[in-house]
């Protein structure tokens, strides 16, 4: 058996495998405190049949999980004392990075899965059964929350609320390093993480969930044990899985808000389009470079496909990597997503009928009306256009890079950097350029979010407008 209980002080063999250059051997043991309280003693109890068979799968599932040689548990059940083991770990792999990981996994995952309950008994003479996976005493949250719980738009039933509820993270990356720690902090329930990413050299400096040591392992796990031991009692389920229209629905169907935390165009819609059809609330937001964005949608409300009634090319906006951002940027518009979540729950109200646009350069913020398709008056959705297929001369030229950008346009424009075009009314048709086309269709966008309808993009940018 590779789980297996005891009733007896813990006399673990060595594990030996040939294949094997990496062995990992955890020893759980008895401590003399717990949550500030001073501990005597310990007693496990488990209901054998069912403690066996779970534990006999998690392990199996370590195994095919880390590619491990193999892999062995051990628990103690019945009386303990200070400093006696109470679990032993046992891991053997190719690599010592795979034992290792495993290794943290399976402790815990145990915690959690397998039911095998403590009991403490603490220098005042009392003892508490402490059940793994259950909400801790109402006196450790009480403590954890008591200024929040402070505030009458909270107080115990608001509390019991964000208990009470489900979110889903769909993308566990720089957005998450702000949300995820803000929801955990403020007593979500139930948190889902989706994402199929390995942790990478270049994620760090802005993605603040993880450390170089993660570097390689997987981000929905990392970002697991991270909210958990912000929050012990908090479930997490993870998803190590990309988001794709044959899994959409099933992901989000098990959660009461949902909050994206990607960087593609194409994802946003179909959360959009998912979270409108099972009637769920989206937050989702927008990096770029200094820049960020935020919106709530709400069923039946103003949503993601009212801005963009035509599915956007893929280089309309440039990702982190293509672009650039600054590094506390997706986090800060990640706390936002949380607020909105939070205050969501607690029936306060959130931008379901805004869009959030906020200059970290400036801290400059701009909140903009939104209308659904049916309040947007009348006109043509396609503003993302080919020089080839239009009469430049009906369109205002208006070319919007920065005054040290080349070449000059040779034909009549105008130049107004981006800035300044918020500022200014577009009466005629105009046709805003940039280098490649990403900040002319994102300006287009913003405007167009406001209500303005005369606006169009380049593809492609300048080099194409020349060539036509």
């Amino acid at each position: 058996m590779k789980f297996s209980l005891s009733d007896a002080p813990i006399a673990a063999e060595p594990i030996t495998h040939d294949e094997a250059g990496g062995f990992v051997v955890f020893e759980g043991k008895v401590r003399n405190h717990a949550e500030g309280r001073s501990v005597v003693g310990l007693e496990y109890e488990a209901y054998p049949e069912m403690a066996l068979s779970k534990g006999e799968a998690l392990v199996e599932e370590a195994i095919e999980r880390f590619g491990l040689s193999e892999a062995r548990v051990i628990h103690r059940v019945g009386q303990l004392a200070i400093g006696d083991t109470a679990v032993v770990v046992q891991t053997a792999s190719a690599h010592r990075r795979e034992a290792f990981e495993a290794c943290e996994w399976i402790m815990d995952q145990l915690k959690w899965r397998v039911p095998i309950w403590k009991r403490e008994t603490y220098a005042s003479g009392v003892a508490e059964w402490v059940v793994p996976g259950e909400a801790a005493s109402s006196r450790v949250d009480d403590e954890m929350f008591a200024r929040q719980m402070q505030l009458p738009e909270v107080g115990p039933e608001g509390q019991a609320a964000l208990a009470g509820a489900r979110v889903l993270l769909v993308g566990v990356g720089g957005l998450a390093a702000g949300s995820l720690p803000s929801l955990v902090g403020s007593g979500i329930g139930t948190l889902g993480l989706v994402d199929a990413d390995l942790v990478e050299l270049s994620n760090l400096h802005r993605q603040t969930l993880f450390a170089a040591s993660d570097i390689g392992r997987m981000k929905v796990e990392r970002a697991a044990v991270f909210a958990r031991r912000l929050r012990p009692q908090l479930s997490v389920q993870l998803f190590p899985v990309r988001l794709a229209e044959g899994n959409a629905e099933q992901l989000i169907s098990g959660y009461d808000w949902i909050v994206d935390g990607t960087d593609s165009l194409s994802t946003k819609l179909l959360l959009d389009r998912v979270c409108q059809r099972l009637g769920r609330p989206l937050v989702t937001a927008s990096v770029h470079q200094f820049e960020g964005q935020l919106m709530t949608v709400r069923p039946g409300g103003p949503c993601l496909a009212d801005l963009f009634p035509e599915p956007p090319p893929d280089h309309c906006v440039g990702t982190c990597a293509q672009s650039g951002v600054l590094g506390v940027v997706p986090s800060l518009m990640g706390v936002l997503q949380a607020n909105e979540v939070i205050k969501g729950i607690l029936g306060l109200p959130v931008l379901d009928d805004k869009l959030l646009l906020f200059d970290f350069r400036t801290l400059e913020a701009t909140t903009i009306r939104r209308k659904s398709s049916s309040e947007l008056s009348s006109g043509g959705s396609v503003w993302d256009v080919d020089a080839t297929s239009i009469n430049l001369a009906s369109f205002e030229l208006v070319d919007i890079r920065e005054p040290n950008e080349t070449p000059e346009l040779t034909r009549p424009h105008h130049r107004v950097p981006i800035a300044e075009c918020y500022e200014l009314e577009w009466q005629r048709p105009t046709l805003f350029v940039c280098a490649s086309g990403r900040r002319s269709y994102r300006l287009v966008a913003d405007l167009r979010a406001r209500g303005v309808r005369n606006v169009f993009s380049l593809q492609g940018g300048v080099e194409c407008l020349e060539r036509d």
